[in-house]
């Protein structure tokens, strides 16, 4: 096996690792920041699969993922800067690296990834990755990258269970999820 088709394969892996795990993460936090390193590791996968645009839009991805994370206690202001901020910059990522229509579906995917980390928790945010995950297999589908493909499923159950999860149990700190915004200031 290429030493490229190597770095490719492992690179996957570990991002699909991280992925999941972050998924089953009760804490908001280390969902968050673990989501933001696959999103570096996937950034590099993309790049050696020649997804120009994905990379891209992966890079754009971990840092609002960290930005979000740093966030999550602070006031509406703070968040909605975070969103409009990442929002054009996915935006302008997509156009600048546009490879056809089938960029929108990765823009689409980003921006409501943009929405969820910066505004939802517990339940809703796991849900809406499930609909995330669905627009960006089409990408992973069309460049047969098979790592991703199963990040993509494997992501999706792991949403679908800690979804689950905030059904039967309480966040971190003794206190039931409010499912849908960020939690405010304390």
């Amino acid at each position: 096996m290429p030493i490229d088709d190597l770095l490719i394969h492992a690179t996957g892996l570990a991002a699909l690792a991280l992925n999941a795990f972050a998924m089953l993460r009760r804490c908001e936090k280390s969902l968050r920041l673990q989501s933001g390193f696959a999103g570096l590791l996937w950034a590099l996968n993309n790049v050696l699969i020649g997804a120009h645009t994905a990379a891209a839009l992966n890079l754009v991805s971990a840092g609002r993922t960290a930005t979000s994370a740093a966030t999550l206690q602070h006031g509406d202001g703070a968040r909605s800067l975070g969103l409009a901020a990442f929002g054009v910059l996915t935006v302008a990522t997509g156009l600048l690296t546009w490879t056809g229509w089938s960029t929108l579906f990765l823009i689409g995917a980003s921006l409501w990834s943009t929405y969820a980390m910066f505004y939802m928790t517990g339940r809703s945010l796991r849900r809406s990755m499930l609909a995330i995950s669905a627009l960006w297999m089409y990408h992973a589908w069309s460049y047969e990258a098979w790592e991703q493909m199963a990040a993509n499923v494997l992501t999706a159950a792991a949403a679908l269970y800690g979804a689950w999860r905030f059904d039967r149990e309480t966040v971190d700190d003794g206190t039931e999820s409010d499912d849908n915004v960020a939690p405010a200031p304390r």
